[in-house]
């Protein structure tokens, strides 16, 4: 049923994010609460799922978690800076580039430049070629830059990292292009000569501009996942569109459940091999940081600096432990950013040490 294509999911498959496999990103993720609900119903409507959630919550790597849980091998990944627009998305087109060449090949037996070598596709872009089979899209995967297709159409899963950090007209201008899942690339409407090439694919009778052909099968939908701070509030529109998570904080079974999924990742033979962190000193760990999130202090640690301590609270296996009251204050660094914060953990850090065991 479309309510539970990921719930029931059991693949941890190879991933790839532009052609380079990701051995870690994503795996053994706990997905916690109801966020495997929320996945599902964005996948069932074909809708972005936008995440939200302290940081170091995990955002970031659940687009990669969700594809390895879906079997579903290429990941694209478009990191949002605060000059981004809404086209850098789907390809970047090298206007510089192109006119400094044009420069150095001046003159009369120089060959007019092709705007396909200098068209790049990105992430949005990337999925959704990935989505049609290569004869629909040839016309857009040409030139130095072209495009590599797997070869047969594609699911892929692409995460939109910060998405808040753009301005309010990057959400804005993708309406269209999130819905459709259909894009055009004015710069190659034109050929080497200056002249308006024919219209292509989708554009056909509208417009010269090469276009993707939009209409996309359920089954190939790219999964899209959108990572939010929320430093500001995105547009009602973009909202609208978009299946909303917040990623909470986990409980304390949750954290020791991510605690030992991170520390499998920082020292893959951990329990077993080089590194080890006792289950007593993990639940130490683990109450440490709830009695610091509850003080409040000025900025709270979060899962990612849970794991940098816990990282820093392990110790080699073939020596004798340093001792636990050492390694709990050189956690200090990792779980308090702020000089503030720091005073009040390590105070709190001798009291734990203080405790009887």
């Amino acid at each position: 049923m479309w309510f539970n294509t990921f719930s029931q999911a059991t693949g941890n498959d190879k991933i790839y994010e532009n052609g380079r496999e990701i051995p870690d990103k994503g795996r053994n993720y706990i997905f916690t609460g109801d966020l495997p609900a929320a996945i599902d119903v964005a996948i069932g409507l074909g809708r972005p799922l936008l995440v939200s959630g302290d940081p170091g919550c995990g955002k970031t790597e659940l687009g990669y978690a969700i594809a390895r849980k879906l079997s579903i091998g290429r990941v694209h990944f478009f990191s949002t800076k605060s000059n981004s627009e809404a086209r850098d998305l789907f390809y970047t087109y090298d206007a510089i580039g192109r006119f400094r060449e044009a420069q150095a090949q001046s003159g009369p037996a120089a060959k007019p430049a092709d705007a396909a070598d200098y068209i790049e596709f990105q992430a949005l872009g990337r999925a959704i070629l990935d989505a049609h089979r290569p004869e629909e899209v040839s016309h857009l995967m040409r030139g130095r830059r072209a495009y590599s297709h797997p070869g047969a159409p594609q699911r892929s899963v692409v995460i939109i990292d910060e998405i808040d950090k753009a301005s309010r007209d990057f959400p804005n201008d993708l309406l269209r292009e999130i819905e459709d899942l259909a894009f055009r690339v004015p710069e190659m409407s034109r050929d080497n000569a200056g002249q308006t090439k024919p219209a292509t694919a989708r554009g056909a009778g509208k417009s010269a501009e090469p276009e993707t052909p939009g209409r996309v099968p359920p089954a190939l939908r790219p999964i899209i996942v959108v990572t939010s701070n929320e430093e500001r509030q995105l547009p009602d529109a973009f909202l609208r569109r978009c299946v909303f998570h917040e990623i909470a904080f986990p409980s304390d079974d949750e954290l020791r459940l991510i605690m030992a999924s991170g520390l499998g990742k920082r020292f893959p033979i951990s329990g077993g091999g080089e590194f080890d962190l006792p289950v007593a000193e993990r639940n130490i760990l683990v109450s440490l940081l709830s009695e610091f999130r509850a003080i409040p202090p000025d900025k709270r640690p979060g899962v990612s600096e849970m794991i940098d301590a816990a990282t820093l609270l392990a110790y080699p296996l073939a020596e004798p432990p340093p001792r636990l009251a050492d390694r709990l204050r050189a956690t200090v660094g990792a779980l308090a950013k702020l000089k503030n914060d720091r005073t009040v953990l390590a105070d709190l850090v001798e009291q734990t040490v203080a405790q009887p065991r």
